[in-house]
C-alpha cells in the first residue's frame, strides 16, 4: 500500500569522488510527500527552494505521518500581518490529514545515488 502522507527524505552523504564537491559541502537536503498514489518529488531545502535532489549518493529516511493538522504558533503569529495569519490558516485547513501507517519508518533501501537525469526510485517499509 502507498505510504500516503509521509514524507521521504534525502540526505546527501559528504563523498567528494562521487559528486565532484569539496569535503565538507555535501549539498543540501531533499524532502517530499507521499500521495495517495504512492509517488513522491523532491524539493530541495533552501531560499529558494528548487525541484528535486543534488546528484551522488544520499541517506534515504522516512517521516511518519502524524494524523495531525499543523497550527500556526503564536510566536510565528505575533511577527506576522491578520492577512498572512489568514492565508497560511486557510493552507493549513485546506490539507488533507494522513493517519499514522501500520508499518515501520526503516525505509529499504537505506541509500540511493541520484544521478543528473532519469531518477525512478521504488522504496519499500516493511511491517511493525
Amino acid at each position: 500500500k502507498p505510504a500516503a502522507g509521509g514524507v521521504i527524505v534525502f540526505a546527501p552523504i559528504d563523498d567528494p569522488d562521487k559528486t565532484g564537491r569539496k569535503s565538507g559541502n555535501p549539498g543540501r537536503e531533499a524532502r517530499g510527500e507521499v500521495g495517495a498514489d504512492g509517488t513522491f518529488t523532491l524539493t530541495t531545502i533552501g531560499i529558494p527552494p528548487k525541484p528535486g535532489a543534488v546528484t551522488g549518493p544520499h541517506r534515504v529516511t522516512f517521516e511518519m505521518p502524524t494524523g495531525i493538522r499543523p497550527t500556526l504558533p503564536s510566536g510565528d503569529k505575533a511577527n506576522m500581518t491578520p492577512d498572512e495569519i489568514k492565508k497560511i490558516e486557510a493552507e493549513f485547513a485546506a490539507r488533507v490529514v494522513f493517519p499514522p501507517l501500520p508499518c515501520s519508518d526503516k525505509i529499504q533501501p537505506e541509500e540511493v545515488l541520484v544521478k543528473a537525469d532519469g531518477n525512478n526510485f521504488e522504496f519499500k517499509l516493511p511491517p511493525k
